[in-house]
This record gives C-alpha cells, structure tokens and sequence, in this order.
C-alpha cells in the first residue's frame, strides 16, 4: 500500500514539474543559471537561431531564467529548446544547452 502512495506522489511531482517549467516564471520566483559554453553563450532576440545577438555571455556568466522552454527548435540535429533569459539588462534567448 505504501509503494503506491509513494508511487502516486511521484508521479504527480513529475508531471507539476513538467507543467510548471514551460510557463513563465513570477517575478518574485526568480532562477538563475550559469552559462557552460566554452565559447560563450549568443543571447538572441528571438527564440531562433537566425534571431539577432544582442551580446554574448562568457563562461560561468550568471543569467536569470523568465521562461523556460520559450520555443522548442533542433539545432545540429539536438532536439531542445529556447530558454528567456536576462543578462545584463538584457532580455533575450539562448539555447537550453548552453546553460546550467
């Protein structure tokens, strides 16, 4: 009995998880996220690969996530998604895998 109760509260943890992260963050709810590129990371202006850099955050930046998964995309055969971010004043988008 005690497995399914656990199994249940489980399942419900994933799935408010998965819920809660493609909706935009609240302003008190702030997150923030360091940038793993080696080279740096290209904040766009929109969730694309074609959308303009507004400027590049180097290595182990911080940037404070708004939304996560703004736009899904496949870049170099990755399949993931575009994550609204500020740095530096800026509001912009970059590429999930480029950040942690």
């Amino acid at each position: 009995m005690n497995w399914i109760i656990t199994g249940l509260i489980l399942v419900l943890l994933i799935v408010a998880v998965r819920f809660l992260g493609s909706y935009p963050l609240k302003d008190n709810l702030s997150v923030s996220a360091k940038i793993i590129a080696k080279s740096g990371a290209s904040i766009r202006d929109m969730p694309s690969k074609n959308g303009k850099v507004l400027v590049i955050a180097p290595l182990y930046s911080k940037v404070e996530i708004i939304q996560r998964k703004a736009q899904n995309d496949t870049i170099d055969n990755r399949k993931g998604s575009w994550v609204k971010v500020r740095y530096q004043k800026k509001t912009g988008y970059v590429w999930e895998y480029l950040i942690d």
